[in-house]
């Protein structure tokens, strides 16, 4: 014998609780809750603003890259900013020969480290002494729109910020 057989028979619904349930049923059917309509215009505005917002932080993450192109000059920034500061940076070679910058992140921390270039100041610094070693911020290489390249202080996104391109990653041969 299982609970089932043992449920009684329904009770008759006395004619004036039935027209009211019916009525109440009839208006609950018949209009839609404005608390329903309020949630899905919310859900929809949280959505839409949420896919925006991804949308934006992938835009923000993402990195353009570019090659370096012009090797025969670069320039050491002494703020992060493009304009006329820091210096211009060229590789040694008889006048007219293919010598190339190789090294522009290293050029400019010696540049920094020996004193020429300052935090701050908008050109370079003519040093008679080298005895002292001065302190390298931290640079980022960037590619100029013409191609060279661009060494600022600053972080990995200082690129970014100027809207310059990083340049393009060093392939390792195996």
């Amino acid at each position: 014998m299982t609970n089932f057989d043992q449920v009684p028979e329904p009770r008759p619904l006395r004619s004036a609780h039935r027209t009211a349930l019916r009525r109440e049923m009839t208006t609950m059917v018949a209009t839609t809750p404005r608390r329903w309509r309020r949630s899905s215009i919310a859900f929809v505005l949280t959505l839409a603003t949420t896919a925006g917002g991804v949308g934006v932080a992938a835009a923000a993450i993402y990195v353009h890259y570019a090659s370096v192109t012009n090797t025969s000059t670069a320039h050491c920034y002494s703020l992060a900013q493009v304009g006329d500061n820091g210096a211009a940076i060229a590789a040694v070679g008889a006048p007219e020969s293919n010598a190339q910058v190789t090294d522009a992140l290293g050029v400019c921390q010696m540049l920094w480290r020996d004193g020429f270039l300052t935090p701050g100041v908008t050109h370079a610094v003519h040093v008679t002494v080298a005895t002292t070693v001065h302190s390298v911020p931290g640079l980022v290489v960037c590619t100029m729109p013409d191609g060279t390249a661009g060494v600022f202080p600053g972080t990995t996104s200082t690129c970014a910020k100027l809207g310059l391109a990083e340049p393009r990653p060093a392939v390792v041969a195996p």
